[in-house]
């Protein structure tokens, strides 16, 4: 585990620090490629020469916030900056992530159905979402939340491949707020866009391509897109930065458990920064407030919080070895606007997820066939896999410098507010 000290206080690198030009006539993605293809560190001149330049320029593209005149949103869009980048940056992105998975990983697509009777994140405790609830030619169902479900089938059907994969849209039924004060709205999209993958492996060997995957996407938009990300966010530091703090730690980042994070003298002094699972019987656990991982942020930059109280999170998450089932083998990636990816290591067998159904208290009846297909009596395989999802949306704000995922989304869905298209 890399040490929470390695990157110091703040998370920062000397090339965020201004310096002297030094005239160097490369642009902003060639510096930026070069000191990802070479591995180096990027406290060099023409990186720090890239950082004064930075610092120099302001954003020019604005989002028009027209998604507050649902019935002008979409005219507004046609003659808009703003969504014609947004668009770029997708484009990248889904093609980045299809190589990344097919070519680099060798992992197998896995078309999903948007319905299903097993959510990802049922009412018990634990539970990170509201559901979608629909009524489907007369029968009630739900708007899958997460396909990890599927992906976990999948790769038990498709017994020779490494790892599944998708990219598509998922539903939640959050009412818009902004959360607390001073907060980035990322939470209020009712359908946002997923990166989702199931691998064969363990909670480290999920970490390690999750870095590499977060990594490949960051130089990817830097070497294709540093003008736009420049022309919105004003810089492109906190992505290098981002990419520095990888390489100053042999390529992974920062961990941090929660019981670690609730010692930090800035989260223990400050009791908006955690809160325990249920206010009404403190045994069940504590977990971090918004407010508690915007401290991580500014102390680390980036940063993996990992070993939650599990009775914080969804059932499906492992048991971390040697916790008595009171810790879950799974992790948060916070970095810009919070949390961006999710991680966790799945139960091995039927024994180890039907004592945490119980103890979440989730009834077993809907989840049978998932406690089936991990158990050899039921015909079942047992295959250790771990999974991670991504939301797009929140990775682009992350990569815009941006606190309103309401204006990613070029044709968004809002509870209870109706656009066109």
């Amino acid at each position: 585990m890399t040490s929470l000290l390695s990157i110091g206080h703040h998370g920062q690198t000397e090339s965020s620090k201004s310096c002297g030009n030094t005239g160097s006539s490369k642009s902003r993605s060639q510096i930026a490629q070069t000191s990802v293809k070479t591995g180096t560190s990027i406290e060099y001149a023409e990186q720090e020469d890239l950082k004064m330049t930075e610092t120099t320029i302001s954003a020019n593209i604005v989002p028009s916030k027209s998604w507050n005149n649902p019935n002008k949103h979409y005219a507004t869009c046609l003659a808009s900056p703003w969504y014609e980048s947004i668009l770029e940056l997708q484009d990248t992105i889904f093609h980045g992530t299809v190589d990344f998975f097919h070519r680099t990983l060798g992992y197998k697509y896995a078309l999903l159905p948007s319905t299903t009777d097993s959510i990802s994140s049922p009412m018990g405790l634990g539970s990170d979402s509201l559901l979608a609830a629909i009524s489907l030619e007369g029968f009630d169902t739900y708007l899958a939340d997460s396909m990890q479900f599927g992906l976990e089938y999948f790769l038990r059907i498709q017994k020779s491949a490494p790892g599944a994969y998708y990219v598509g849209t998922t539903f939640r039924g959050e009412d818009p707020d902004s959360m607390h004060p001073g907060w980035s709205i990322i939470e209020v999209l009712s359908s946002f866009y997923h990166i989702e993958c199931e691998l064969r492996g363990d909670f480290n060997e999920g970490i390690r391509f999750a870095e590499l995957f977060m990594r490949t996407l960051a130089s990817l938009i830097l070497d294709k897109h540093a003008d736009i990300v420049q022309a919105i966010a004003g810089n492109v530091s906190h992505i290098t930065d981002f990419i520095a703090i990888l390489e100053k730690n042999d390529n992974s980042l920062p961990r941090i458990t929660v019981s670690q994070a609730l010692e930090l003298s800035e989260i223990s002094s400050d009791p908006e920064a955690w809160r325990f699972v249920l206010d009404d019987d403190h045994t069940k656990g504590r977990l971090l407030t918004r407010i508690g991982e915007r401290a991580l942020l500014k102390r680390f930059g980036a940063v993996w919080l990992t070993e939650m109280d599990h009775l914080s999170v969804p059932f499906y998450q492992a048991f971390s070895p040697g916790t008595k089932n009171t810790k879950a083998l799974c992790a948060d990636l916070l970095i810009g606007p919070g949390e961006i990816l999710g991680l966790g290591q799945r139960h091995l067998d039927a024994h180890g997820l039907n004592i945490a159904l119980n103890m979440h208290q989730v009834p077993l009846d809907v989840y049978r066939w998932y406690s089936d297909i991990r158990d050899r009596n039921q015909g079942g395989i047992i295959m250790q896999t771990t999974g991670w999802g991504m939301g797009l949306e929140r990775f682009l704000c992350w990569i815009l410098s941006h606190d309103d995922v309401r204006d990613i989304a070029v044709m968004p869905r809002l509870k209870h507010v109706k656009f066109s298209p």
